[in-house]
């Protein structure tokens, strides 16, 4: 068998490349939806992506024979490496993502590519599989299978859980995903706390102002930082990621699906419904 060989991306066609290759390893799989390239490829290129105002990435591509067999991103977070170490992150912790591969000989050695590059960069320990903002892909698919994901949510091949505990990783936090049935009434403690607050004339709930989405969109991300900043993983989005997050979001939103509460007239928390756009993308 021909030799592995881990190459970094040098050029405009490597990227095409990275980004074409789970086309190709997912072809046959009726639960994988594809990305849209152009967002895909956006997401790697630090002059559209807003995440790399404060970090920074490498990419891998495996081939072997002369076929492209694997792909992998090691990156770094400045901001995550000042989080507390007892909610994921903090100094000296590198991660790697956008993992794909052939078979376990290739995730072998592009885990240990991504290891490596790491540890040119002083890190000590990696967190993977984080494709590649916290705030993107987090994790890794090992139950589910036999469905699409949601929107936001990551698919991957039900081998690579074994391919990538065999280099020494365990699962650290579990992400789960919910489906619920919402032609139905909500319990009636919901609908006894929802008209207490109906009530309360501190209390105003309201409809996003999309003429207004920038200013909009800052408030609510600025209200998830602070609401999150306590949880596991956790990294502030910052104001060109939440740009980007407003730029995404205004063409797929409605102004009655995302509501900003405020108390005394100040936004203290909100609701945002987005439409499952997997559902849409899936058939193309």
């Amino acid at each position: 068998m021909a030799d592995i060989i881990i190459r970094p991306i040098t050029s405009k066609a490597d990227y095409k490349r990275f980004v074409d290759l789970p086309f190709r390893l997912y072809a046959d799989d009726p639960n994988w939806v594809p990305p849209l390239k152009g967002e895909a490829l956006g997401l790697l290129l630090s002059e559209k992506n807003g995440w790399f105002s404060h970090a920074k990435a490498q990419l891998f591509l495996a081939e072997r024979g002369g076929e492209l067999v694997g792909r992998i991103s090691a990156h770094i977070d400045t901001l995550a490496l000042t989080m507390p170490a007892e909610q994921g992150f903090g100094p000296g912790v590198g991660q790697w993502g956008l993992f794909d591969a052939v078979d376990g000989a290739v995730a072998a050695r592009l885990i240990a590519t991504a290891e490596d590059w790491l540890r040119t960069q002083g890190m000590t320990r990696a967190l993977g599989p984080i494709s590649m903002s916290i705030w993107e892909e987090p994790g890794l698919l090992i139950e589910g299978f036999d469905h699409a994901p949601t929107i936001m949510m990551g698919h991957a091949k039900p081998e690579y859980r074994g391919w990538i505990e065999a280099a020494g990783y365990a699962g650290v936090k579990q992400l789960m995903t919910y489906d619920l049935d919402i032609t139905q009434d909500f319990p009636p403690i919901v609908r006894r706390i929802i008209q207490s607050g109906e009530r309360n004339e501190r209390i105003r709930v309201r409809e996003v102002d999309k003429s207004k989405f920038e200013e909009e969109a800052a408030i609510i991300l600025n209200i998830l930082n602070d609401a999150w900043s306590d949880n596991w993983g956790f990294v502030p989005l910052t104001p060109p990621e939440i740009k980007d997050v407003g730029v995404k979001l205004k063409p797929i939103v409605f102004n009655d699906l995302i509501r900003i509460a405020e108390l005394d007239g100040k936004p203290v928390a909100f609701m945002i419904t987005l439409p499952d756009l997997n559902e849409a993308i899936k058939p193309l």
